[in-house]
């Protein structure tokens, strides 16, 4: 299920790309780079939202909590507190455009999904990173919000594997590659400080290179590329029954996701170039779950890979130990 928005009035999903076709095929593509004000009208994003109060069935006044409600279609995207301050589609793209610079970054992706809830936008960064003979790797700043109150507003990098399209989350001294803005009352006097912040893209990708460098350079036996994936895995107890009695009973769950990131290393044909070392390691832990692993939902994955879930938090704790291996 890819849960992008469809707007029934227009008959089209709120999403744009450029170039090429992306999130199955659904979408409109422009055949030329665009512009913020071509992804808002393209992408069916050129719609605001407002709070209404919220009534019980009977009438009484619910206090202190309100539903976000788009004004063109009067949809019911969530139920947020009285603190809660709207951001509109238009300034986050203002917000996009303050940290990307003018001619800094390619915008090539934006849309929403459910009912326009959840906004994203990507942009492709002009510095690479290449690692041994592995090809490139894209640079990207993503940036996504919400209307339904399900999530701060988020900006981050991440990079792409390009032979693999696997995003490669990775971060330095929590979270050194993300900003996360509360809808509260000053949201748009943060979005200055948080663009001064994500100014800083070409130190955190100069360090990111040089990791990955580390990485690529660390030869990783079998066993420890299983030791690896497997404390990813476990949690402050589990690790702590493990340095204990030098073992650990896993959880069906857990044992097969271990198997299936040792399965991936050993067998995925994108490993291959890089199998036997650190990178190869962190790159099948990320292709599994962008891969292998089954969600309920494009959405669901979205969140559990590029947000910060716990795939992206199992990802995190390889690239970690790896560094120090």
């Amino acid at each position: 299920m890819h849960n992008l928005n469809f707007n029934n009035d227009s008959q089209r999903y709120s999403f744009v790309s450029a170039k090429e076709p992306a999130w199955h095929k659904l979408g409109q593509i422009l055949d030329h780079i665009f512009t913020a004000q071509e992804a808002i009208e393209f992408g069916g994003l050129d719609f605001t939202v407002e709070k209404q109060k919220l009534f019980t069935e009977r009438g009484l006044d619910v206090p202190d909590y309100f539903a976000t409600v788009r004004e063109d279609n009067n949809d019911v995207l969530g139920m947020v507190g009285k603190d809660y301050t709207i951001v509109q589609n238009r300034d986050v793209f203002s917000f996009f455009d303050q940290i990307v610079g003018q001619g800094q970054a390619i915008y090539e992706t934006a849309g929403c999904l459910g009912k326009g809830g959840v906004l994203f936008i990507t942009a492709k960064l002009p510095k690479q990173i290449v690692i041994g003979r592995d090809g490139p790797i894209e640079n990207y700043l993503v940036l996504c919000s919400s209307h339904d109150g399900s999530m701060a507003i988020t900006a981050f990098f991440t990079p792409v594997r390009v032979v693999c399209q696997n995003t490669l989350n990775a971060a330095f001294n929590n979270n050194t590659n993300r900003v996360f803005i509360k809808h509260t009352q000053n949201v748009k006097e943060r979005f200055v400080e948080a663009a001064l912040v994500m100014g800083m893209h070409s130190e955190y990708l100069d360090k990111l290179e040089v990791a990955f460098r580390l990485l690529y350079d660390k030869k990783v036996t079998d066993r420890d590329m299983k030791s690896i994936i497997t404390r990813a895995f476990l949690n402050k107890e589990e690790l702590k029954t493990l340095a204990l009695t030098g073992n650990i009973e896993l959880s069906t769950r857990k044992a097969n996701m271990v198997e299936g990131v040792v399965n991936y290393y050993h067998q995925a044909s994108e490993i291959d170039s890089i199998r036997g070392n650190g990178f190869g390691v962190y790159n099948s832990m990320a292709g599994y779950f962008q891969n292998v692993k089954n969600f309920s939902s494009e959405e669901v994955k979205m969140k559990s890979i590029v947000l910060g879930g716990l795939s992206a938090q199992y990802s995190q704790r390889v690239f970690d130990k790896l560094l120090k291996y």
